[in-house]
């Protein structure tokens, strides 16, 4: 399985087009690849699969089954109708549309990182606000019982 790591600062350019991470777009390709999978994600940024991992995950949403039958249909459309395919272009950079810059609240300053199975775009300032509330503290509680 193809692990996307790191953490990468960019800036979104005039026409909302952002650079992909070469280790990424190195990643893709060794994938016989050609475009990404994005899409809303949670916590307020956006994700961006390899397309191997949006297919599993596509396949997993679609088998899932849940006794709220409208909680899952609206599970189900709001992540179908919200992601689309992007294809980097000849300097890297893939074109977010506004409902998802909306969504991610994109600003100037913008960081790529990687997630594992998938990438997360954020807002530079969300990404800070949300790793002092949220992230340092779970990594201080969950990181004593990790073998790291």
């Amino acid at each position: 399985m193809a692990l996307l790591i790191g953490r990468y600062e960019y800036a979104l350019d005039a026409t909302n087009r952002l650079s992909i991470p070469p280790k990424f777009r190195e990643t893709l390709t060794k994938e016989s690849g050609l475009q990404f999978y994005l899409t809303s994600g949670r916590e307020g940024c956006l994700y961006l699969f390899l397309p191997s991992q949006f297919e599993k995950l596509a396949n997993d949403l679609q088998n899932f089954v849940t006794r709220d039958k409208e909680a899952e249909r609206a599970t189900t459309r709001k992540f179908f109708s919200e992601a689309m395919q992007v294809e980097p272009d000849s300097a890297g950079r893939i074109l977010i549309p506004e409902y998802l810059r909306r969504h991610a609240g994109l600003g100037a300053r913008v960081l790529v990182q990687g997630a594992g199975h998938r990438a997360e775009i954020w807002d530079w300032r969300r990404w800070n606000s949300y790793t002092k509330s949220k992230v340092e503290p779970a990594y201080r509680s969950v990181s004593k019982t990790l073998p790291i």
